[in-house]
């Protein structure tokens, strides 16, 4: 099912790039988009993103972090129900408030987190867990939304994602990036930036979606 998701978000992206690629602020995330989200602390130039490789140390999963690449395909994550939640509808608004996953486009494992200690800033190991979109409870993060006055999750507005297992919230940091110094000359994640799960509501942990191919009723 990833796999067929994956290749028609893909044809998407080569096929109408014009049209994929939209920021109006008023529109909804919806289920079954492919979004990219930007960490607004450090000036939004730097996306969620993974790829093909596995962590050095800690849980030994894949990697995610973020990088400065606003076009590269390993920042699509695909918007899906939580882990053991009814199945969305492709389109549907997401709800404030909602458990979802995020399905990496390019490799089919999800966001995910759990009880181990990330390698950088010693906080809440962020990960890419599970195979064709299959993972475990530690794939599903709640949508907190900053707006309290907003009822659905929308485009271009702060957002946290709270990890619904540890209730830590997604973050990032300028101050914890893959260096020589902490990763190797060779380091395949050099000046990327370590993400995390993070107990405060700070900040740190405040993101936006701002480009992706996004599905509309």
């Amino acid at each position: 099912m990833i796999s067929i998701l994956r290749v028609a978000v893909c044809l998407l992206v080569l096929c109408s790039h014009a049209n994929a690629f939209d920021d109006d602020e008023e529109k909804l995330v919806t289920c079954g988009s492919a979004i990219k989200m930007t960490h607004v602390d450090t000036g939004g130039k730097y996306y969620l993103h993974s790829a093909n490789a596995q962590m050095g140390s800690g849980s030994g999963q894949q990697v995610v972090t973020m990088v400065e690449d606003r076009s590269a395909v390993g920042g699509l994550w695909l918007v899906r129900e939580g882990h053991g939640e009814p199945q969305c509808k492709p389109a549907e608004p997401i709800p404030c408030g909602r458990r979802i996953r995020l399905t990496h486009l390019e490799t089919s494992v999800n966001l995910h987190s759990h009880l181990v200690k990330s390698p950088l800033s010693n906080q809440q190991e962020v990960s890419g867990f599970g195979s064709d979109g299959e993972g475990d409870s530690g794939d599903s993060w709640i949508v907190a939304c900053t707006n309290k006055n907003d009822k659905y999750w929308k485009r271009n507005e702060k957002v946290r994602l709270q990890h619904g297992d540890t209730s830590k919230y997604l973050g990032a940091s300028d101050q914890a990036k893959y260096t020589q110094q902490n990763c190797g000359s060779r380091c395949p994640i050099l000046n990327q930036l370590e993400t995390f799960g993070r107990t405060h509501e700070d900040n740190m942990s405040l993101f936006k979606v701002e480009l992706g191919v996004h599905l509309s009723k």
